[in-house]
């Protein structure tokens, strides 16, 4: 079964500088030469979705001008669209969902605008985006992108859809992702300590042409720290979640899981571990309180940068739980991407780049763009 990563982010779009020397710019715009040595136009974005002031990632788009737009149509097939004919609304109404790009941030701004090119969604954006004020839902496809020069993976999040947040959607960076481990992936040496449990587990996603689809690798987090076990309900509940992530066997299994990222710093809860000594003795001797010491505000702890499971969806294939993973021994380890060592950063987001007009865009969103966060709200104990 394939499966592509998404991403659900819900929050405040955070519009980076414009500057020359800016290493991220908001909207920046190129002229190179293809393989055919033709000159293409490239436009490409990058901005902020701030879920609170401690939490924000970065979502990106890329696209070039083509002479030919290579899509698929409502019926699964190939279409191409000369890149003159790109508005013309019989040709987008031939187009699949899975291959528009849409942007709808209100009446004041366009309304309701489908694109069948990211190029002509990145110039919708770059007008309208700096002027919208309010919370926005963000929506695309999540990967794992691998950076040789920092022998490392990046997470990446590739714009789809834009769309002005509804007042009741609660601000959230949220990724959906089939994840396979199996019982030599699970960790908890250190949930004594710091009340987590890691899973070392994969994707499947498209890598290139030549290398087609491949596991390449995750971490992920669990964390018990505000799970009470002297509430009935917490207990359920954790004992719910641990039987997904806890499994038997060596045999890969996998499930898709509703994950938060956490990117900056976590809140934390004000305790007397915070106060100095001096102030410990004051409330010992009946002086002060520990709310007279604790500081206005939120409170913020270590620095995080983490893929926390919210809960898993049992939804399709997977209304029953796990399922075993069809690559078994082996072949499942021979389909883990082995990554070249000597290539480029600019070898790597060049390729990546390339990779976007691939056989992975074929593929249908799991879920749909526009659908509501209607899980149970666990938010107390995440």
């Amino acid at each position: 079964m394939s499966y592509q990563a998404r991403f659900n982010f819900v929050g405040t779009p955070v519009i980076p500088k414009q500057k020359a020397d800016t290493k991220r710019p908001f909207c920046k715009e190129m002229t190179k030469k293809d393989d055919k040595g033709k000159k293409r136009e490239m436009l490409s974005m990058t901005f902020g979705v701030k879920e609170s002031d401690s939490n924000m990632a970065f979502v990106e788009a890329f696209d070039s001008k083509q002479d030919v737009i290579k899509t698929m149509n409502t019926d699964n097939e190939k279409l191409d669209v000369n890149w003159d004919d790109r508005f013309d609304e019989d040709i987008v109404s031939q187009v699949a969902s899975y291959r528009k790009y849409i942007v709808d941030l209100g009446e004041d701004h366009g309304g309701r605008q489908e694109f069948i090119t990211v190029y002509d969604m990145i110039k919708h954006l770059q007008e309208h985006l700096p002027n919208y004020e309010g919370r926005v839902v963000v929506t695309g496809q999540f990967t794992r992108d691998w950076y040789a020069k920092k022998k490392m993976y990046f997470s990446k999040f590739r714009i789809q859809n834009v769309f002005a947040a509804p007042e009741e959607r609660k601000s959230r960076l949220m990724i959906t992702a089939d994840l396979f481990y199996n019982k030599d992936s699970f960790d908890d040496s250190d949930f004594d300590e710091n009340k987590k449990i890691t899973l070392d587990c994969y994707i499947e996603q498209y890598i290139n042409k030549d290398e087609g689809r491949k596991y390449v690798p995750i971490q992920v987090v669990f964390s018990g720290a505000k799970y009470d076990m002297e509430n009935e309900r917490h207990k359920k509940l954790l004992n719910y979640k641990l039987k997904y992530i806890k499994v038997k066997g060596k045999a890969m299994v996998h499930i898709p899981w509703e994950m938060v990222l956490l990117r900056g710093a976590e809140e934390a809860d004000f305790d007397e571990s915070m106060l100095t000594d001096a102030q410990k003795e004051q409330i010992e001797l009946g002086i002060k309180t520990l709310d007279d010491f604790k500081p206005k505000g939120n409170i913020y702890g270590d620095r995080i940068d983490e893929f926390r499971l919210f809960d898993p969806k049992l939804e399709g294939d997977f209304a029953d739980g796990l399922l075993e993973a069809e690559d078994k021994g082996d072949e499942f380890e021979e389909r883990i991407y082995q990554p070249p060592q000597d290539e480029t950063l600019d070898e790597a987001k060049n390729s990546s780049k390339n990779g976007k007009k691939s056989d992975k865009d074929d593929e249908p969103p799991f879920d749909e763009d526009e659908k509501k966060d209607d899980g149970v709200d666990e938010d107390d104990l995440f």
